[in-house]
């Protein structure tokens, strides 16, 4: 009854949904949703260097998460929900239906966040819960390192990494109608301007979503030792946020209105 429900309300969504659990997209997001769980299997092992407080910040502002595997987990999705229709040609057969061209990226984006989000927040959640087991005894503390337990800081990661997402997946569903194999794409920027040239370049680093996620990851924390260079605020982070989801939807809709489907 609920699925029938559901699937009256919001048929693209769900049948994209499908699609996803169906191929192999759903697979690679769940393992590496999940990769930040075997770091801190390996920080167990050896946890005498930091906290689990500063080690998870370390991994998700620094290292891991959020230059690199949180926008690949999403660009995965994000430039498959319309780039899979545009290359196999059935794009039109969904246009001809009486549903706006908007709610058509509407449904697809709901689709998408609802394949990442999940998996993400699992990941990280269990990440963050397997550090918190290394003994407290073991620890030598330097200057700097965090006191306090894991629980802010997954809670700091989970809302960072919920507002990258959509972020991510808006920007790159708007790009799946506008650059062929938006994927390559998508990766070339991951690896190029957010891991390589957003770390040094301080200009570069205001226009990318890695800053904003790193802003709301530090503002959330709400550590005075844990900063990033420039920091936006909490605030304007989820304005810029939404300006840009909001931007990318209206681009999307109207690329989908203006091109050529035969």
């Amino acid at each position: 009854m609920a699925t029938s429900m559901i699937w009256r309300l919001l048929p693209i969504s769900t049948l994209t949904y499908r699609q996803f659990l169906g191929g192999r997209a759903i697979r690679v997001v769940v393992v590496l949703s999940l990769i930040p769980c075997l770091f801190a299997g390996i920080y167990l092992l050896n946890s005498g260097f930091t906290t689990p407080a500063g080690f998870l910040t370390t991994l998700f502002l620094e290292s891991v998460i959020a230059p690199t595997l949180l926008p690949i987990i999403v660009l995965i999705v994000a430039t498959a929900a319309l780039g899979n229709e545009v290359e196999d040609r059935t794009l039109p057969y969904l246009t001809l239906k009486p549903i706006s061209r908007l709610r058509i990226v509407l449904e697809k984006l709901l689709a998408v966040l609802v394949v990442t989000i999940p998996p993400v927040v699992i990941g990280l959640a269990l990440t963050g819960l397997i550090a918190g087991l290394a003994p407290s005894s073991s620890m030598n503390l330097f200057p700097g390192d965090p006191t306090y337990g894991v629980g802010p800081v997954i809670v700091a990661m989970l809302v960072a990494a919920v507002a990258g997402i959509v972020m991510i997946s808006t920007i790159f569903l708007a790009l799946s109608l506008i650059v062929p194999r938006a994927l390559l794409a998508g990766i070339v920027y991951v690896f190029v301007w957010e891991s390589l040239l957003g770390r040094f370049l301080p200009g570069i680093r205001i226009v990318s979503v890695r800053h904003y996620v790193q802003s709301i990851f530090v503002a959330v924390l709400d550590d005075p030792m844990v900063t990033i260079e420039s920091a936006t605020s909490l605030q304007a982070s989820f304005i810029v946020i939404a300006v840009v989801a909001v931007v990318s939807i209206i681009l999307a809709a109207w690329r989908l209105r203006t091109m050529n489907l035969d």
